[in-house]
């Protein structure tokens, strides 16, 4: 089991891929300062909470990895498939505050020791480490972002650095399970379009079907070359486990974000 719980200090969801000098995880919605509906650990500055209690937060987010507002880079997250390569100029941006974050990005990489960090409330975090090539990513997967295909599209960035998909490690994180998804026509119609295939879609009553977004990005990863066994799957439903998670479908407005986080332990990135 790739995915871990780390229940002492500050709770969180652990990627175990410590061995490869990678570290990553997922943020839990306890133990932070947040009141009312984002209590307690809420990580989003732009979903109406204190910024001052998001900006402590975020600290307490980030202290977990030993790093700082500095150490950090965030995308604008706008539920498209962008994908931009981070480097150290980018330090610090959108970490502290929404309005430096990387414009219309989606998917962040990276071969420098930044961690990346992005924001989720249902839709699926996208984890990515190439050892040949030394990179991380993170992508912000949707339901539009999983139509159309982001995490191709990181793959591809990749390749263009000379990464091969059969090399890549890939992890789904927790987000809104097929048990809890429900989506209309016009949704389905839109994965339909984009997929020769949609076993991922359910039907569940006229007009309606339940969306697997887990299946359909496993499905992207394996069709574009990464090898099933090195895909680790969280499993976690956001919506079914509100001692945990914020969900957005679950909750509605307001409600509070976690955090996704990856970085190649410093050693890593200056090999």
């Amino acid at each position: 089991m790739e995915w871990k719980w780390v229940k002492e200090g500050q709770a969180y969801l652990r990627l175990d891929w410590e061995e490869e000098q990678v570290e990553a995880g997922f943020s839990v919605r306890e133990g932070g300062v947040s009141t009312g509906a984002f209590a307690s650990l809420n990580l989003g500055f732009h979903v109406g909470d204190e910024a001052a209690a998001v900006l402590v937060n975020r600290e307490r987010w980030l202290g977990v990895w030993g790093a700082g507002r500095r150490d950090a880079v965030v995308g604008e997250q706008v539920h498209g498939t962008e994908v931009v390569w981070v480097t150290e100029a980018e330090a610090g941006r959108g970490s502290g505050e929404i309005g430096s974050a990387l414009p219309g990005a989606d998917g962040l990489l990276t071969q420098s020791s930044l961690g990346l960090m992005a924001f989720f409330a249902d839709c699926t975090p996208l984890y990515f480490y190439d050892p040949k090539i030394r990179a991380v990513g993170l992508a912000h997967a949707g339901w539009r972002g999983t139509a159309g295909k982001i995490g191709l599209r990181v793959l591809e960035a990749l390749a263009k650095r000379g990464g091969k998909s059969g090399d890549v490690r890939v992890a789904v994180g927790p987000s809104i399970g097929p048990c809890c998804y429900e989506v209309d026509e016009r949704v389905a119609a839109y994965f339909r379009r984009e997929f020769s295939e949609t076993p991922f879609l359910k039907a569940t009553r006229p007009g309606h079907y339940r969306l697997d977004l887990w299946q359909a990005n496993i499905e992207t990863l394996v069709g574009a070359g990464v090898l099933p066994g090195r895909i680790a799957t969280a499993g976690l439903c956001t919506s079914c486990h509100p001692e945990y998670f914020y969900s957005h479908r679950r909750d509605g407005v307001p409600t509070g974000r976690m955090a996704a986080w990856i970085r190649l332990k410093p050693a890593a990135a200056e090999a």
